[in-house]
């Protein structure tokens, strides 16, 4: 006995920025931004707080201010330039050369923009300007360049993973869309062969069984190409795809098919049932074995939908030369992109059965 098992499983997008509605229209303002000012502000603020306590108040403001405006420079220099242009690619050596050369130049402006522009008190330039308060100014640079750096480096690294899961995600919408579009060649292939069997014959069901799958093409071409359909759509779809292939066969063959519970309002991926039935009609034994069978469940559960696609086999061993399992490995696949990790597809060859079976997350 051979069992295969899916485990399967699934981004959300960052909003950058706030929409805000006018009577003149939209304008949209970058959250990151206030962020940004309101950190500043609120340095600010805290000097003037602390330093107003030994401090004239006029020297404070003005002190503070450059200190601000210092800071801030160094900030967004490294934050917009030096980083992207040396670090992110590769440069170490630059960008050394340019934390060194801010570190060593900003705290000399400072201190002499401070000592020959701002009106000292004597008793704070005798007491305060010397070296100790250079490399006071200069430990303070460092900080606010290690900041940007980090912060950088953070941004760098969501930047990028957000990159990946978009990439990720578009990667997955076409694969799917390609499945979904694998799935209509393959049904329709299966249907005319049928078709092409019954004609051969002259079997007064072609013109049904044309019938039938033009009510299916209907539903796959025009009905399916959206993300999710009703629950009761794809129902419908089973039952008409197994009164297709029921006409095959000249005389009643054994097919269950039972639903329970409430399928209104639930939505699934579509056609998510239809490789299931087609592998069973066509691997099954219904034509060479009077107790052959196809038993096919469907349940709705509060959290979860099982269908389960169950039938015989010959005892004899299929000797199939011909390529096929495109079916299969489409649903397999679809499957794994759309309910991955909560839902389970199992898939269970036995020697006088095969079933097929799904637990789909609601």
């Amino acid at each position: 006995m051979k069992n295969v098992n899916v485990n399967l499983g699934t981004n959300e997008n960052i909003l950058n920025n706030i929409q805000l509605e006018t009577p003149k229209g939209k304008f949209v303002i970058d959250y990151t931004v206030i962020l940004h000012i309101i950190f500043w502000v609120l340095y600010f603020g805290v000097l003037t707080f602390i330093n107003t306590q030994s401090l004239p108040l006029s020297y404070a403001l003005q002190r503070n201010t450059l200190v601000v405006v210092l800071n801030s420079l160094v900030f967004y220099l490294n934050f917009l330039w030096i980083m992207p242009e040396y670090f992110e690619r590769g440069d170490f050596r630059r960008y050394a050369m340019a934390m060194i050369g801010m570190l060593i130049l900003a705290p000399t402006i400072q201190y002499l923009i401070e000592l020959y522009l701002f009106n000292v008190p004597e008793e704070i330039q005798v007491f305060t300007y010397n070296i100790r308060y250079v490399l006071w100014l200069g430990i303070t640079i460092f900080i606010f360049l290690t900041l940007s750096t980090l912060l950088k480096l953070a941004m760098s690294r969501v930047y990028f993973e957000n990159e990946l899961l978009e990439l990720r995600a578009r990667k997955f919408e076409a694969e799917l869309k390609f499945l979904r579009e694998q799935i209509n060649p393959h049904f329709l292939f299966n249907s005319i062969n049928n078709i092409y069997s019954l004609a051969l014959e002259n079997s007064p069901k072609t013109p049904e069984m044309i019938l039938k799958l033009s009510e299916l093409l209907r539903y796959i071409l025009y009905e399916c190409n959206q993300p999710k359909v009703k629950l009761t759509e794809e129902i419908g779809c089973v039952r008409s795809l197994v009164d297709l292939y029921q006409l095959k066969f000249a005389d009643p063959v054994k097919i269950t098919f039972e639903v329970k519970g409430d399928p209104k309002d639930v939505l699934i991926v579509p056609n998510l049932f239809t490789p299931l039935i087609e592998n069973a009609f066509k691997h099954g034994d219904l034509g060479s074995n009077k107790k052959g069978f196809i038993e096919i469940i469907c349940n709705i559960r509060i959290g979860y939908i099982y269908f389960s696609v169950k039938n015989s086999k010959s005892v004899i061993a299929e000797q199939n030369n011909q390529p096929g399992g495109i079916g299969i490995k489409n649903l397999v696949r679809r499957f794994e992109i759309n309910y991955s990790p909560r839902g389970m597809l199992k898939l269970k060859d036995s020697k006088d059965y095969f079933q097929g079976a799904m637990k789909i997350p609601r």
